[in-house]
């Protein structure tokens, strides 16, 4: 039995060393010891998840499944047909756990202060194993579309939702992850056996643990699930399609107070580039514009137009970036055009500048610092297969980037975007 060698690499800004290796199955594997803790957080992350409905294996025909196939095939995995549900395994074992599919990943993660190993081999059975009839399909339907409908009757689900499909017409992100209802209803035991076999592989999952474990005893327990590699395949996703977007649209709900949304979609190729170091330069860019340190926000909080609700929402893959600005507000068709215009107006904004910089930098590097004190925020923020930078790299990539670098990333989002904002006034 050889041991994997594991590469190191140390953070000085944050203390911490991250140890990773690629077994020769393909899965790669990251460890974060942090021996002041009682718990292990342990998560594997398929790389599939909503936008993932339509791709090419070698050179077969293109594949196309109903939306919100990644989340079904989520919910069912968790069902065993012979002994119950594996979360329930996983209660017996003394751990809590959970799972969550993203656009682009689906993730399915523990929590446990004792018998590690044992919840690394339910966890690596989850998702190793299919074992669903079309019995079991047909009774989840009814489950995800009561799921479905939960969503639709949250405000602020439905008006982040209903901004992305209008930024992305006709595309998958144009759907719920959950998917429609008729797509729900469309999905079948072979599509989900499909999907299962081409997505869940060693070699396109990785796996995270952070927390107090022994090093030398998750060496040996990888060791031994170190496989020889599957048959490679030539696998490709589709492209998200860039249809004319629905400019702007309202709808009635049973809200106290109007909701605002706004939706910025980046046209231009962002190809290989550091997207963690991007993302961050937009979150940046954006806080100093619309952040409660901006003199913007302060001006309409005072004023009553504006409340703490305001939230910002960015997303960067190289196959779509977007930035979602939501909130509250009593003036929202006013307050839509205030804020698109100065949208498109950035560079003259009074509020970016290098003093502001440094006070959302700093303010950024405090929120990082707390954070590191909860292992769920390390386990599901940290992305081994990020290209670049990654969480760590934080407060490093704050240190360097310039107020000119962030402009740079303004007028690669905002000169090449289209625009839209959608509005639920109450009934």
């Amino acid at each position: 039995m050889t041991r994997p060698t594991f590469q190191k690499k140390y953070y000085p800004a944050v203390k911490e060393t991250l140890y990773q290796t690629s077994l020769e199955n393909g899965l790669t594997v990251t460890l974060l010891p942090k021996k002041d803790f009682n718990e292990v957080y342990g998560v594997v992350s398929v790389q599939v998840g909503s936008v993932d409905t339509r791709f090419t294996v070698d050179d077969k025909d293109l594949q196309q499944y109903p939306q919100g196939i990644a989340h079904f095939l989520e919910h069912k995995l968790f069902e065993r047909e012979d002994y119950g549900d594996v979360m329930a395994a996983f209660t017996e074992l003394g751990a809590e756990s959970n799972a969550f599919t993203s656009f682009t990943n689906t993730n399915y993660l523990f929590s446990t202060s004792e018998n590690v190993l044992e919840c690394l081999d339910l966890l690596e059975e989850l998702v190793t194993t299919f074992n669903m009839t079309e019995e079991s399909v047909e009774r989840e339907k009814d489950i995800i579309q009561q799921e479905r409908e939960m969503y639709q009757d949250d405000p602020d689900s439905c008006l982040f939702f209903k901004t992305l499909a209008n930024l992305y017409p006709e595309s998958p992100l144009a759907s719920d992850i959950v998917g429609s209802e008729n797509s729900i209803d469309a999905i079948c035991l072979e599509d989900l056996k499909e999907n299962f076999k081409e997505f869940y592989r060693p070699v396109n999952s990785n796996i995270f643990l952070v927390g107090n474990f022994d090093f030398e005893l998750l060496e040996d327990y990888f060791a031994k699930k170190s496989h020889p590699q599957e048959k490679k395949h030539e696998f490709k996703r589709e492209q998200i399609p860039l249809h004319p977007v629905k400019t702007t649209e309202s709808l009635r709900m049973d809200v106290a107070s109007p909701k605002l949304a706004i939706g910025i979609r980046g046209n231009k190729d962002i190809g290989n580039r550091d997207q963690y170091r991007y993302h961050l330069l937009l979150k940046l860019l954006f806080t100093m514009m619309f952040g409660w340190t901006s003199q913007r926000f302060q001006k309409l909080y005072e004023t009553g137009k504006l409340d703490a609700s305001l939230s910002l929402e960015i997303e960067v893959d190289p196959r779509f970036h977007f930035v979602i600005l939501t909130m509250d507000t009593k003036e929202p068709v006013a307050l839509s055009h205030q804020f698109r215009k100065a949208i498109r107006n950035f560079v003259k904004d009074e509020d970016i500048t290098e003093d502001h910089l440094d006070i959302v930098k700093t303010e950024m590097y405090g929120e990082f610092l707390h954070s590191m004190d909860s292992l769920e925020y390390i386990a599901t923020q940290y992305h081994p297969t990020d290209t670049g930078s990654t969480l760590f790299d934080l407060p490093k990539l704050l240190q360097e980037i310039t107020l000119e670098d962030i402009l740079e990333a303004g007028h690669d989002l905002i000169d090449n975007s289209d625009m839209v904002d959608c509005t639920i006034f109450p009934i």
